[in-house]
Order: C-alpha cells, then sequence, then structure tokens
C-alpha cells in the first residue's frame, strides 16, 4: 500500500538561525521587539536596565506566561495570533502589533544567552536559552532545542523578566538607546496606559528630541496638536484622507520643519532627524519614507516627520512588513498609494515652508533701521520682490552675520539696479525739455556707481587686511600665488577687470612657451608661474618667482626681453599697436640692488619695455593703503553708500536671524 503522505514539508532548526540570531542589525531595535510583546501582553510598565551594556533585562508587568503558554506560543515560532482570532489583548483591547510570531527571536541577534521568568494564575517558572546549544543541535540534526529549565524568580510576582547575558560586542549607546526607543513608538506614555523606563528613568516623547527643534508643524487633521502646543504655535493641516483602491483611508500624524538642517544632522545621540518615519499600531515600520522622493531640493534638509498609517495592517489583509518587521513592502499597493500621498503632502509642504521662511526672513531684515529706511523709499511695485529676496537670504544657512550682511548689501544694490534700469526704459517718454527729470537720472547713476565701488573697494580692503594678518610669510606668498592671476586689483588698484580673447590668449600662450624654452635651466627653476591678461587697451604678462629664488637685474633684463619680444610679435600679428607691461614678483631683492643708483639704472632698463618688478609683502602694503585711502575719503559720499555701511556696521547686531 503506497504511504499515504508521499510529500512531507520539514521547518529545520535553520530557520532560528535565519530569522533571529542573523536577522536584526541593532539593539534598538531588537529592544522595540521585547518592548512590542509588553504591549500585546497588556502590560502597563515594562522597565529596561542596561548595566553598561554587560547584561540587559526587559520586565513587564503583564499577563505573564504559564509552562503551556511559553511552549505553545512564546516557543513555538510562527506562532500567528491574529490568525486564530487574538486581534485585540484581553485585558485593554489593544490591537495587537506582533504579526508572524518570530519577533523574539531577534534576542539572539544581541546576546548568546537568553533567560526567561514569568509568572501568571499563581505559576512562576523559568527556562535558558544559549545559542551555542542550538547550534549545537543544528549541527545534531536535532528535530527540536529544548531550552534549560531554570529556577522560578521569587522577586517576580506578575508579567514577564527577560534577561540577555553574554552580550555580543557591538558598540553601545546609552543615550541613543533612550531617543531610539522613544522613537520607535507612539504610544510611549500614560494617556496609552504604558509605561517604559530606561535603567530607571521613564521614556517620554521628549526623548524623542522632535519638538523642540521644529519651527512649523503640520497636521493630519487635529491628531496631536496638543503634543505641539509647548514647542510651536506655527501649525497647519493636511488632509488625512488616502484612497486605496477606491477606498477612503485615513492616516495620522505630522510633518514638521526646522529653522537650520544642522539641527537634524547625524549625531552620537540617535542618528539623523531628516526623515519622515511610518509607524502602524504605534510601532515604527518604516524608518524613513523621505529618502525615497528623489527631492533634492534645500526644503528637503530641513523635514521630520512621522505617519501613522494603522491601514497597512489590518487583520483581514495581507502583512505588509517584511520578515525583518523592519520595512515594508514597498511594492504592496496600499504603501504606494500612501507613499504618493504623502510625496504631495511634502511638496504642499515646501510652498508654505518657502511662503513662512521668506515673510520671516523679511521681517527680521526690516527691523534693521537703514534696510526699513531703504524700502521704505522703493517704488511700490518693487516692496514684493525685494522682500522675496531679503527673506531667502535670511533663510539661507550661512557661516556668520558678515556673510549675510554682505548679502543684504548685495540685494540693495540689485535692487537700485533694477530701479535704473527701469528708469532707463522709460527714458524715450521723458520729454528732453524736461532737465529736473533727467539731471535726477543721472544723479542717481552717479550715486549707484559711487556706491557700487565703494561696496567693492571696502570688500577688497577686508581681503586683504586678511591677507596681513597672517604673520607667516610663506603662507602670505601662497595666497598670493593662488589669487594673483586672477585679481589684478593686488597689483594695481586701477585693473578692475580682466580679460582676453580664446584667439588671443591661445597665441599669447604659445609665444611665451616658446620664449620660456629659450631660458637657461637655473632661469627656469627660479620660474613659478606665468600669466596673461588684458586690463583695457594695456597686454600684461605676469611672472610669479618663487619666493627663494635670487637673479639680478640684468639677467632678469634679458629674461622678460624675451616676453616683451613674443608678446610685441604676436601683437604685430593681429595688427595691434598696444601697450605691454610685464611684472615680475620676487620674493627678494634681485642681488645686484644694494645701492640706489643701481637700483634707478635697473628701473630705467627695465622700464624700456614696460617691465617692472614687485614683491610679495609690497603687494599687500600698497593695495591696503590705496583701498584704505579710499575708504576713508569717501565715507558717506553718497546716500546709498551712508545707508549701506550702516547695515554693514552700526546695524549689525540686529541682522542675526531669531
Amino acid at each position: 500500500m503506497a504511504d499515504e503522505h508521499a510529500y512531507t514539508m520539514q521547518v529545520s532548526l535553520d530557520a532560528l538561525k535565519h530569522l533571529g540570531i542573523s536577522l536584526y542589525s541593532n539593539i534598538p531595535t531588537v529592544l522595540a521587539e521585547a518592548v512590542a510583546n509588553a504591549w500585546d501582553a497588556d502590560a502597563e510598565s515594562v522597565e529596561i536596565r542596561t548595566d553598561s551594556g554587560k547584561t540587559i533585562t526587559i520586565q513587564d508587568d503583564g499577563s505573564g506566561m504559564t509552562v503551556s503558554d511559553a511552549n505553545e506560543k512564546y516557543l513555538c515560532v510562527g506562532y500567528a495570533r491574529r490568525e486564530r482570532g487574538e486581534t485585540r489583548t484581553a485585558r485593554h483591547g489593544r490591537p495587537v502589533m506582533g504579526r508572524k510570531g518570530i519577533g523574539k527571536l531577534s534576542l539572539f541577534s544581541i546576546a548568546n544567552t537568553v533567560t526567561v521568568h514569568s509568572v501568571k494564575d499563581g505559576e512562576s517558572h523559568g527556562f535558558e536559552m544559549r545559542v551555542k546549544d542550538i547550534e549545537s543541535a543544528l549541527r545534531d540534526k536535532a528535530p527540536a532545542y529544548h531550552p534549560s529549565k531554570v529556577g522560578a524568580a521569587g522577586d517576580l510576582e506578575a508579567g514577564t523578566r527577560i534577561t540577555l547575558t553574554d552580550i555580543k560586542p557591538r558598540t553601545f549607546y546609552p543615550k541613543s538607546l533612550r531617543k531610539r526607543l522613544a522613537r520607535r513608538f507612539s504610544i510611549i506614555g500614560g494617556a496609552h496606559q504604558f509605561e517604559v523606563s530606561l535603567d530607571g528613568t521613564r521614556i517620554t516623547a521628549e526623548d524623542r528630541n522632535y519638538h523642540e527643534k521644529l519651527q512649523y508643524v503640520w497636521l493630519f487633521g487635529e491628531n496631536g496638536r496638543s503634543e505641539f502646543s509647548g514647542a510651536t504655535s506655527r501649525t497647519f493641516r493636511l488632509d488625512p484622507e488616502v484612497e486605496v483602491d477606491g477606498i477612503t483611508e485615513r492616516v495620522g500624524g505630522w510633518i514638521g520643519t526646522v529653522e537650520k538642517p544642522s539641527q537634524l544632522e547625524d549625531d552620537a545621540s540617535g542618528g539623523s532627524l531628516n526623515r519622515i518615519a511610518v509607524l502602524i499600531r504605534g510601532k515604527m515600520a518604516q524608518e524613513d519614507m523621505l529618502g525615497s522622493f528623489e527631492d533634492g531640493g534645500m526644503h528637503s534638509k530641513y523635514v521630520v516627520g512621522e505617519i501613522y498609517a494603522d491601514f497597512l495592517d489590518r487583520d483581514d489583509m495581507p502583512d505588509i512588513a517584511t520578515t525583518s518587521r523592519q520595512l515594508i513592502i514597498e511594492d504592496d499597493p496600499r504603501y504606494g498609494a500612501l507613499k504618493e500621498k504623502i510625496r504631495q503632502d511634502v511638496k504642499t509642504v515646501r510652498a508654505k515652508w518657502a511662503e513662512l521662511r521668506n515673510e520671516e526672513g523679511a521681517k527680521v531684515a526690516l527691523d534693521i533701521p537703514a534696510i526699513r529706511e531703504w524700502f521704505d523709499g522703493l517704488p511700490p511695485r518693487h516692496r514684493k520682490p525685494a522682500k522675496r529676496v531679503f527673506g531667502r537670504i535670511n533663510a539661507l544657512a550661512l557661516d556668520g552675520d558678515d556673510e549675510r550682511r554682505q548679502l543684504f548689501v548685495s540685494g540693495i544694490l540689485a535692487f537700485e539696479n533694477l530701479k535704473l534700469r527701469d528708469m532707463l526704459d522709460r527714458l524715450d517718454d521723458i520729454d528732453v525739455s524736461n532737465l529736473e527729470v533727467l539731471a535726477d537720472l543721472f544723479l542717481q547713476i552717479d550715486d549707484l556707481e559711487a556706491s557700487a565701488y565703494y561696496q567693492t573697494t571696502k570688500t577688497r580692503l577686508e581681503v586683504i587686511k586678511k591677507f596681513n594678518d597672517l604673520r607667516d610669510q610663506n603662507a602670505k606668498e601662497k595666497i598670493i600665488q593662488k589669487h594673483l592671476f586672477d585679481h589684478l586689483w593686488l597689483l594695481d588698484p586701477s585693473w578692475e577687470r580682466v580679460s582676453a580673447s580664446e584667439v588671443m590668449e591661445s597665441g599669447m600662450k604659445k609665444a611665451l612657451d616658446g620664449a620660456i624654452e629659450g631660458l637657461s635651466d637655473e632661469e627656469k627653476r627660479a620660474r613659478l608661474d606665468i600669466k596673461y591678461r588684458t586690463t583695457g587697451s594695456k597686454h600684461v604678462i605676469i611672472e610669479l618667482k618663487r619666493p627663494e629664488a635670487s637673479t639680478n637685474a640684468t639677467e632678469l633684463f634679458a629674461q622678460l626681453r624675451k616676453y616683451y619680444d613674443a608678446t610685441a610679435k604676436v601683437l604685430e600679428g593681429f595688427g595691434k599697436e598696444e601697450s605691454v607691461e610685464i611684472i615680475c614678483v620676487l620674493g627678494r631683492p634681485p642681488k645686484d640692488w644694494e645701492k640706489s643708483s643701481e637700483r634707478r639704472i635697473a628701473n630705467d632698463i627695465l622700464g624700456a619695455i614696460g617691465a617692472r618688478i614687485v614683491f610679495y609683502n609690497q603687494l599687500i602694503e600698497n593695495a591696503q593703503k590705496a583701498y584704505g585711502d579710499y575708504v576713508e575719503k569717501n565715507e558717506g559720499i553718497t546716500r546709498l553708500a551712508t545707508l549701506l555701511s550702516r547695515i554693514s556696521k552700526t546695524d549689525r547686531d540686529a541682522i542675526s536671524p531669531s
């Protein structure tokens, strides 16, 4: 007679290894499973003790277990209580968190020994499980694993105590643990009759470290408004409804924004807050949804939130969680609908956030008397865009108030240019006999140009002063070498702009390369770099010598003459008869400059080919004197310059954003 059961499916003890010992990744996640089990056991109090990570104890005052319960439920891997009709707890009627019946296996991912004591109906008992014994049973292909019986815990009057010993090596942060446990649950606290403590101190909503950071909050419906009453009064509402396959579901929770991205940065006390978590039945199911939106806009760096979506875990629907219970199956249509809703909600938040930030920033800017005075003088049509620009400036995450002041000044100059352009556009409509209007236009042009140059000069002077503050001469020389070619005003304050056409630059480069090839090895070693620039109708060749290089005026003239001839040849090819200037920047005087008469003769010889010598330290001194003299003589030269100066100086204490 044929075997009645030709095929048999068996579940080996390997499942313990794959579903528990190797599945979970961190202590907070593991302890969260233990806390969830306590919730499902109708506990009102859960106490966690860490003993600096050497031993971890989780004790609750829940319903506890008999020996029969321990064998049939706790030690039964995959015990699906909801499928057996146990969807709510017996005492408090709580919606059950557990579903797959494997969460308790997570304990083995952080500890090699798990000891369980429990009391129910007057029955007190205990058992111990060891990873090495489970692995031994696996090797022996045993049909089952039998935990060791241990004596009852006499001091345990009700509930269950789990003790983890022989903790596996890993970094352990008690502060991080408190924050991360607090963030994994929304049901901890007296409102839900569920208190959780860590090392003798209750975990509260404040431990999540969200509320005090928030500047604005968007709530789904009215849920949770009292939760944020002490954090911010700037709360708004989002639609809590979401459509899933034609059925209207509801979500709860909130999305918030902070004033500075740094408030959400990673730290050793709990990781980054820049995320939107999804919680189901009061427990975190997905740590971050925000990262999947592929939106790298600046606003996303300011966002944090929690979405409560219990509809994702209905008892009559397929389980939406992955095996590890740490993530949601993302291609499930329920989660897809939620994700799309939150994506649109984040866009709504972004638009309102930008508006609020602009309003707040503009208010701070306009509290500065000089800016308010300038703003009140703007034509009405320019005030709205001016406020928008000031708002955005004040919303930027800048290093300090100096940068913010300079941006305010630049913004004002931009608007003055806008006003001027508006007047020029209307110039054709102005009666040429109306000299008063034309005179006013020219005065505004003069005012704007003088103010702009005054601000440019002040900025340059600040840069030069920073150079001069460097006591290390080598450091000064390196900075000058790096920036000199692109900032020729360090060489000559009259050189405002430098440029060169690509054709001319290409020709000059080839010519100079050829001239350099004709230098001696010693001359080549003394060189650091050479560049060609134009300013106005003048062609400028600048060569940097190594600061330590030693030369003499005669050799230098011969070398610079080659550059002069090469440049003149290129200009002749382009049909240009324009002046050439050659500047050689040295670190030390030529050897034959000991006498003043020698210096005069050498300068006369170099002058014949439009060449001159400057020294690294001399550049800073000359530029500082030239710009310093200008700023001193022209302080308050125009109405606009006076206003800009007040923004930069006297009102600086008013600029820091609140």
